[in-house]
């Protein structure tokens, strides 16, 4: 039989938890991760705490509702194999720990198990904030529930419990029945870790061996094994804290994609389907427990309330669920072809992208986040499209999940704990043993290896000192409306495109200076599309990395090395650069941000710009140019006598300032007050001083004359004085019909999206013959994945399994 390496851990495995063990036994000693002990006494604003190690479990949510598994009457517990579904593999196609529990021999009775595992609904570390969000809770209940029916609907049921931990849950489950082995995906980052190891600890306690927890490698699109067979050295040496993630795909560009069911297929039948195996019959329909509300899981009822609702603004309206899944692929595809429109989250070169089409990103991240769809499904899919109708999107999607397995691969081999530093896993500060101080000639990150400054020279404030900063920014209420809106966004929709968040994370280190940390955890509590290596790598390697610098100026320094360079006005520059070249008509500003409705794009972004209208000058101006005329209203200069037109502020001449004017048309400065009390905080200063504005000079489309000025919305130039006196006119119009968003329908067909799964990654029900595939239209793939005759053949060259890993989630080996 031809089975994954990563099935048979062994000796392996129990050698890589000793090395975990070492490393925090060294670090404690180290005084870079507390102890237990030390946990509960350590402040918060402990800024040079190293790798935050998983917690405790949190203490277990009083809930109701959960029944217990009675103990077998007769004493005789039917074995049975158990696949242990984690929050990351909600779904049934192309899923190898479930086919092998069902394929098993000798065959047992299965049974499929989900844990709302209490430690998800406790605290982050550091901010205190919700671990898991309502919005995101709620999608997580709905992928549960669409689990459960399509189990039922294949004649099994899904084991579900709530408010205790996994490892009590294997527990409570062995009363009833003896587990024979467990089977799920294993995972990489410390918390996941230290949960699959709770439950390894519960199994050992039952009697068994470490092998009969069953680990398969998952998630990414390039099986692990295959990353030796394919490269020309092995991955642990040239996968390193530094690498990029262009040198990445240079690597792994000879590594074939397996195809579907791949790791499985010699085990199946004549007909390549797997068929389910039945359920335990000793357990009763109240045994298997129900999934619970959000109330129940510890939100109150206006959480549960808001999170049940659809916010109109929302890029898309997410279901949850295996079924919305496909039928979401189904349509990007195949139904609406707008793959040919997709231009990706990280591809800068296309301008507009806040207030672009939907279909320009495939939203599909949710679902690969919560494991509802297959990435290797995906990729299979998208590249049968290009082969039918070539175009850049292809490329693109493919990229998007190619950096899922460079954060994968990177965070297993390099990276480890250390990616939760405050100072990063590029430096070597983030070690047992590092500099604290960078040394010159060897410390990598500070020889400027990705352009930043060292975040060990860089002044971070803690949630305690820096907390009224941090609640401004995550309430939305920095006064940088392009800010703004994105924290807002994230509030109330769990979603943000990639270039939003690259910017509000740079505002947030670069002009904050507040322990990043804390906004990756904030991150982790709203996103719906939160995955631990996706978020926590993307700040290190995007937002980490790219701290303002300067050159050494001190003895010894030069070009090669930087220093931290700190400005009293706003460093980081894609707040207004991208909301100018990314929101051209503020669209998305005004969208997200009610008060700043009434002003013109210009304003709308840089909203401490209006000032020039709310002041009594400017009310008194506008007030006389109405009353006299423009042809008429002049004034004269105190120094030289020149007559001057009445909307220049300064003289003609010899430069002099205009004198203060007295109100005028109190209507004009009434209305100036309606316009000033609607835009709330915005009439104040932002939380860092813009920058010096500079300004544009050109021919003004209002009074004809060439002077310093602004665009309008409209393209048209106008000076100081005619530029007042649009913005106030524009403020007047009803700017709602610009920002009425479209809610988007889903389609209610839950089982159009099956068509596209291959015959060997759709289980079939129970008692089958074989797997029962839904009629395929014009536009369905064939019975195999498109390539998989290509990839059959490279991946049985490398025929023969390499043993010679197993996980190492806290691996730190690599010092320097």
């Amino acid at each position: 039989r031809r089975r994954s390496t990563f099935c048979t851990m062994g000796r392996r495995r129990a050698r890589a938890l000793t090395q975990t063990r070492w490393y925090h036994k060294v670090a404690i000693t180290d005084g870079l991760v507390p102890s237990r002990a030390q946990e509960q006494r350590a402040p918060t604003s402990d800024l040079n705490s190293a790798p935050l190690s998983a917690p405790e479990h949190t203490k277990p949510i009083e809930v109701c509702g959960t029944r217990q598994v009675p103990v077998c009457a007769t004493g005789e517990r039917p074995r049975v194999y158990v696949v242990w579904h984690k929050h990351s593999d909600l779904r049934l196609h192309d899923h190898e720990p479930l086919s092998l529990a069902h394929l098993e021999q000798p065959q047992l009775p299965v049974v499929h198990m989900h844990v709302f595992d209490a430690f998800w609904f406790g605290r982050t570390r550091l901010g205190k904030f919700q671990k898991t969000g309502p919005l995101r809770a709620a999608f997580w209940r709905e992928c549960v529930l669409d689990l459960r029916w399509s189990l039922q609907k294949r004649g099994q049921e899904l084991f579900v419990r709530f408010g205790t931990s996994a490892a009590e849950a294997v527990r409570e489950l062995s009363r009833a029945v003896d587990i024979a082995k467990i089977f799920t995906y294993a995972e990489v980052c410390s918390e996941e870790l230290a949960i699959e190891e709770a439950v390894e600890r519960a199994l050992k306690q039952m009697g068994k061996s470490d092998s009969d927890l069953v680990r398969c490698w998952g998630y990414t699109l390039h099986h692990i094994d295959d990353l030796k067979k394919g490269c020309a050295q092995p991955p642990e040496d040239w996968i390193t804290p530094y690498l990029s993630f262009g040198a990445f795909k240079k690597e792994i560009a000879s590594c074939r994609i397996r195809p579907i069911g791949f790791e499985w297929e010699t085990l199946t039948g004549s007909d390549g389907a797997v068929v389910f195996s039945r359920a335990p019959e000793n357990l009763g329909a109240d045994s298997w427990g129900s999934i619970p509300t959000l109330v129940e899981l510890g939100f109150t009822a206006q959480e549960a309330a808001t999170a049940g609702t659809v916010d109109p603004r929302a890029q898309y309206p997410w279901h949850g669920g295996e079924n919305a899944a496909l039928v979401r692929l189904e349509e990007y595809l195949w139904g609406k072809k707008a793959l040919k429109q997709y231009v990706g989250t990280t591809d800068w070169s296309s301008s507009g992208k806040c207030s672009a089409s939907r279909d320009q990103t495939s939203k599909l991240s949710p679902y690969l986040a919560f494991g509802c769809l297959s990435p290797r499904l995906l990729y299979w899919e998208v590249k049968r499209f290009d082969s039918q109708a070539r175009c850049k999107g292809a490329k693109g999607l493919i990229n998007s999940l190619l950096w899922r397995d460079f954060y994968r691969f990177i965070v297993y081999f390099a990276w480890g704990d250390r990616m939760f530093h405050l100072f990063g896993p590029t430096s070597c500060g983030s070690v047992p043993g590092g500099h604290k101080t960078p040394t010159k000639w060897c410390c990598k990150h500070y020889n400027n290896i990705f352009g930043g400054s060292d975040p060990r020279l860089w002044t971070w404030e803690g949630p305690r000192k820096g907390g009224e900063t941090l609640r401004k920014w995550t309430d939305g209420r920095t006064g940088y409306p392009f800010v703004d809106a994105a924290m807002n966004e994230l509030r109330e929709t769990g979603f943000l495109h990639h270039l939003n968040r690259e910017t509000v994370g740079w505002f947030f280190i670069r002009d904050l200076r507040v322990d990043w940390r804390l906004a990756a955890e904030w991150f982790e509590s709203c996103l719906v599309d939160y995955d631990c290596v996706l978020n926590w790598g993307n700040w290190v390697y995007f937002i980490l990395t790219q701290l303002p610098a300067r050159e050494d100026d001190r003895p010894g320094g030069g070009p090669r090395y930087t220093l931290p360079r700190y400005s009293p006005y706003l460093m980081a520059s894609q707040v207004l650069g991208w909301g100018r070249e990314h929101d051209p008509q503020a669209t998305y500003v005004k969208r997200w941000v009610p008060e700043v409705r009434g002003l013109p794009s210009e304003l709308a972004r840089e909203p401490w710009r209006a000032g020039e209208i709310d002041n009594e000058d400017d009310a008194a101006l506008l007030g006389l140019l109405d009353a006299a005329g423009e042809g008429t209203a002049a004034w004269e200069c105190s120094s030289c006598t020149l007559q001057n037109p009445m909307r220049r502020k300064f003289c003609d001449a010899c430069g002099s300032r205009r004198p203060k004017l007295a109100v005028g048309i109190g209507a004009t400065a009434t209305s100036a007050e309606k316009h000033h009390s609607r835009r709330g905080i915005y009439t104040q200063p932002p939380i860092v001083p813009p920058p010096p504005e500079d300004k544009m000079e050109g021919l003004c489309d209002g009074c004809q004359d060439f002077a310093l000025g602004c665009p309008g919305d409209d393209y048209r130039f106008f000076c100081e004085g005619c530029w007042s006196a649009w913005a106030v006119s524009y403020s007047e119009q009803d700017l709602e019909g610009s920002v009425n968003v479209r809610v988007e329908e889903v389609s209610s067909d839950s089982s159009g999206g099956w068509a596209l799964v291959p015959r060997l990654a759709h289980p079939a029900a129970v008692g089958s013959a074989c797997a029962e595939l839904p009629q395929r239209g014009s536009h369905s793939q064939p019975s195999q994945p498109f390539g998989r005759t290509e990839a059959v053949k490279d991946c049985e060259r490398g025929k023969k399994s390499s043993t010679r890993w197993a996980v190492r989630g806290n691996r730190c080996e690599r010092a320097q």
